[in-house]
Parts: structure tokens; sequence; C-alpha cells
């Protein structure tokens, strides 16, 4: 990394970031679903699903929607929250489990109170293809770092980081002194597919999916 160089605001820009994994070292993986709807079912070639798990589910067994800051979800398959059958829609409250199908079992929080962001926890084993160790359903900031309230909590970290969306586009920041690709960052800086980020003691990548 060169501490002297800057971010370089007027490089060529690319595509804006959809839903992508955040590779967290020494952490894990964690898949980010920034639409409004998003679809779970099984993990098979060529699937639309926003969230495929490899286990014994529909192809789309369920659909969770964003409604202002609030989470929904829409029974396809079978679908069981603390138990109760859903015949309908319903409103998820954090601490909840959701059971899909009769094997797939995921838990639902909102752990920040400032942040609409959702964390999907994989209570059973079954994980995604790609791996990921907890999904989550984005609002417009994801927070990383070392307390229990974070969507992403990283144990060894000094300092939050914050990545904020405006415009559809990613955007991190941080008190810590960051790079971002080897430039140091000065102000707020937009994140690519394949981006990385460095801290003193922390670092991680974005992977676009």
């Amino acid at each position: 990394m060169n501490a002297n160089s800057t971010y370089d605001s007027k490089a060529p820009a690319a595509s804006p970031l959809s839903d992508f994994i955040i590779w967290v070292d020494g952490v894990g993986g964690f898949l980010i679903c920034c639409g409004l709807k998003n679809k779970i079912g099984q993990a098979i070639p060529d699937s639309d699903v926003t969230i495929p798990l490899r286990g014994d589910l529909n192809l789309v067994h369920a659909e969770i929607e964003t409604v202002q800051d609030r989470h929904l979800v829409h029974p396809i398959g079978p679908v069981s929250v603390d138990g109760y059958e859903l015949q309908e829609p319903a409103v998820l409250i954090h601490g909840q489990t959701i059971q899909l199908g009769s094997a797939v079992a995921v838990g639902y929080r909102k752990p920040h109170p400032l942040s609409s962001t959702a964390v999907l926890d994989f209570v059973s084993r079954h994980r995604t293809f790609p791996w990921s160790d907890a999904a989550l359903i984005a609002g417009d900031t994801i927070v990383l770092g070392g307390q229990s309230r974070n969507h992403i909590v990283c144990p060894r970290w000094k300092h939050e980081l914050i990545l904020f969306r405006r415009q559809n586009e990613w955007f991190c920041k941080t008190k810590a002194t960051v790079f971002l690709d080897g430039n140091k960052l000065t102000g707020d800086s937009v994140l690519r597919d394949k981006s990385r980020i460095e801290g003193d003691d922390f670092s991680f990548s974005i992977e676009a999916i």
C-alpha cells in the first residue's frame, strides 16, 4: 500500500454493485441482498432466486419483501415462523425463526437500532451456494465492527466501518485509516466488484454476484 497516494475519483467508472458478497478475513462470507424483493429457494444452476440454499426446498420457496423499514415473508412453499404455519404474508420481528419446508431453518435479526438492514442467520446446517455464513437484506446502511449490534460482527476490529448506499452505489466510511485497492481513503469512496478494503487490524473484499 502507498500511504501517500489518494483514491482517484476520476478513474473510469465500473457498473454499480447489485447483490454482492463481503469476504471478511478471519470472519467469513456474507451475502448482501440489495433488492426490495428477495426470493429464497433451492440452489440449482441458472436459478433466479436471490438466496439459493442447498436443501430440500421448492425452486422458489419464499420471498422476503422490504416495505419501508419492515420485512414481510411471503410463503410460496410451506413456511412457518416460530412454529406457526403461514397461510399469508407476515411481518417479521427481531429474534424470530423461519422454517422453510421440513429441515431448513433461518433466524431473523435487526440488530442495529439505527438501520433497517436485517440479518438472516442460517440456523440449520444448510448454506447458500456460493457459500455464505449469513445473508443480509440490505437497507441503506451496513455496519461492520466488534459490537454485537453490528450487522457483521468482527470481534477483533477496534473501529466500526459503515457501508452506505446512495443513488444505487455503495460507499464506505470509518474513523480508522483505510486503504481501498492500495490507495488511502480521504473521504467517501465508492465500492466496486473486486474492491479490497484494508485497515490496521482488518481487511475485507467485495465480490459481485
